[in-house]
């Protein structure tokens, strides 16, 4: 069964203003009833905006991509693995490179709005910026990127597991690439992921204006339902049902009732709770709030004070 989720951003999904609906995964492309959808919201008064983040491999052909166009998709989003077909056969199992730079192709001569997003890891990091002037070639125009965050169960834990993965390896290999990316384009911004508290204040001035702001668990500014119309907290917690459309809330009145739920309340609360509480002391909390809350998932904050003490006592 394909894995699908409708993400729907902004709680205008209840409201009686324009409002886009973005379809992710899994991958959408492959979801049988996906024109069917796209055809129903084309019907209704309101302006939806129908988007979609997809890997683009089926999009290489032209025909399917001008059937999404003309069903009214307005904006997609093209997640890049790699920046060859042999690296993402290494990071992903496939080699889908030269699918997605013909994707890439065919949306920019449609005139759809389309982004390139890449999540970074040690894996790629080295390559992305190839990646990048290889769709910035094929005319994409906006880049995305997310430093990969860990969903799963490690068996390494606190300190170890930061010695393991080293986020802030990441996030200094990506800096030193700023003036190679900024020659292929500016147009390209961070999503939010890591805090600030990751970042030295020196590379904070070199990313002004490129780090996005709070996550939806933060602001509570969209919702997220996947195919069993189960209401999820994101996109990244997918093991957690807050309600089911259908059943608990079917329009916006009743869905304000469901949010006053113990249980809905308690899930949510520990979602967006600060990873400490030195944060309330820190001048990058409005736009920060403690990064994705997956952040944490593997180690504890003053663990990651712990290995940072560890860093600088080796440097």
């Amino acid at each position: 069964m394909c894995k699908f989720r409708v993400f729907l951003i902004k709680i205008g999904f209840f409201l009686k203003f324009n409002y886009p609906v973005v379809f992710t995964g899994g991958e959408p492309v492959i979801y049988p009833k996906l024109t069917e959808i796209l055809q129903y919201i084309n019907t209704k008064r309101h302006k939806v905006i129908p988007a979609m983040a997809t890997n683009g491999v089926l999009l290489e052909d032209f025909e399917k991509c001008k059937q999404l166009v003309d069903n009214g998709i307005k904006y997609i989003d093209i997640s890049l693995k790699g920046s060859s077909d042999k690296e993402c056969l290494e990071i992903v199992g496939k080699d889908c490179f030269s699918q997605q730079m013909k994707a890439i192709k065919n949306l920019s001569k449609l005139g759809v709005e389309l982004t390139c997003s890449m999540v970074l890891t040690m894996h790629n990091i080295n390559s992305f910026c190839k990646a990048i002037g290889e769709a910035r070639n094929n005319g994409a125009k906006q880049f995305s990127f997310t430093f990969v965050i860990d969903n799963s169960e490690s068996k390494e834990k606190g300190v170890s597991y930061l010695e393991k993965y080293n986020p802030l390896k990441l996030i200094d290999a990506f800096i030193k690439q700023i003036d190679k990316l900024n020659s292929i384009t500016n147009n390209w911004w961070i999503e939010y992921s890591y805090p600030t508290c990751f970042y030295t204040e020196e590379q904070l001035k070199l990313l002004e204006n490129k780090l996005a702001t709070k996550c939806q668990i933060h602001t509570k500014n969209c919702i997220t339902i996947d195919t069993k119309l189960n209401l999820l907290p994101c996109n990244m917690h997918t093991n957690i049902s807050l309600g089911h459309f259908g059943v608990d809330f079917t329009n916006y009145k009743e869905f304000e009732k469901l949010r006053k739920n113990n249980v809905y309340s308690q899930i949510t609360r520990e979602l967006d709770a600060l990873p400490s509480k030195e944060c309330l002391s820190c001048k990058h909390l409005k736009s920060c709030r403690g990064g994705c809350p997956i952040t944490w998932k593997n180690y504890t904050y003053e663990e990651f004070k712990e290995f940072k003490e560890l860093i600088k006592r080796k440097f």
